[in-house]
């Protein structure tokens, strides 16, 4: 049961704040997003975990992921320490992977090189990969990644309703047909309301059944999909 007067509105509102002092003396904007594969809502301190964000979310092989991991303890050969991951990262395949997301070009920042030792230290005890997310792994990604806001942002619209009737519906259709693009399920679906198609595509998208290509253009009635299953 939730403390008196502690209402979910004030608990994001609490997120907010934490998530703004902690960017330090750094001007970089803050994403208030909702994500289809885990169900919630993550507050993204910088663009550069916004972009991080899209590519866990659109990625097909990612069965989910958590944002504000808790701190682990860590040791760099000199000090224990507590630090922060950015993300803790589960694949399909069950594979784990902890991810750190820095600005930078290098694999390794010397500022930080004690901070990525301790981590990389620990991410070897837990048996699982720890990756350095910089700007040579994001640049290539921002054009399609930021594509995927439109598109999620319908998911977003529907995210409190399941709408089972319109998702068996259109992956009946998808099933059918194989391949197409989008204004043709529309069309197909006319008994529902087209936000609520789009919405429930995404999800399907999201899930793997469908994919989305948004490598030339972006989301609209003349993307095209295929079916995967």
């Amino acid at each position: 049961m939730a403390s008196p007067g502690v209402t979910p509105q004030s608990n994001q509102r609490s997120n907010i704040k934490k998530a703004y002092a902690a960017r330090g003396r750094g001007l970089g904007n803050l994403w208030l997003v909702y994500s289809v594969k885990t169900k919630s809502s993550w507050i993204l301190p910088s663009d550069r975990q916004l972009i991080h964000w899209l590519c866990l979310e659109s990625n097909p092989e990612v069965e989910s992921f958590d944002l504000a991991p808790k701190q682990i303890i860590s040791h760099d050969g000199t000090e224990t320490r507590a630090t922060e991951l950015d993300a803790i990262v589960i694949f399909k395949n069950r594979q784990v992977q902890w991810h750190e997301v820095k600005a930078g070009t290098n694999k390794k920042e010397p500022s930080n090189q004690s901070q990525f030792n301790a981590q990389a230290a620990a991410a070897s005890k837990e048996h699982v990969e720890y990756k350095i997310i910089n700007d040579t792994y994001l640049k290539p990604k921002v054009r399609v990644a930021l594509r995927w806001l439109k598109a999620l942002g319908y998911a977003d619209i529907i995210k409190d309703h399941q709408h089972t009737s319109c998702h068996r519906a259109l992956e009946n259709i998808v099933k059918t047909q194989l391949n197409g693009n989008i204004q043709q399920l529309v069309l197909a679906l006319e008994d529902f309301d087209s936000s609520i198609v789009l919405g429930v595509l995404v999800r399907l998208a999201i899930a793997g059944i469908v994919e989305l290509n948004l490598e030339k253009s972006s989301f609209g009635l003349q993307t095209r999909w295929i079916y995967h299953g």
